[in-house]
């Protein structure tokens, strides 16, 4: 498996979280069929990267807790 920065893994993280957070937030009127596949695939890509995270957190004690980069 490819290597990834701690760093790096925040930024995709936060900006995987930043994007399920506009999906949820999308009035109903504007939704179309494909946000909710959209989001559903966010969410289990976040969960993927929520373990991939714990994993580099043990490795770099630096990393904040993943609970600060999801807020």
């Amino acid at each position: 498996m490819p290597e990834i920065r701690g760093r790096s893994l925040m930024m995709v993280i936060q900006a995987v979280n930043t994007e399920i957070r506009r999906l949820r937030n999308l009035p109903e009127e504007k939704t179309v069929p494909e946000d909710q596949v959209r989001l559903v695939d966010f969410e289990n890509l976040a969960e993927e990267l929520e373990e991939l995270y714990a994993v580099a957190r043990a490795t770099e004690s630096s990393l904040p807790p993943y609970e600060k980069l999801v807020r």
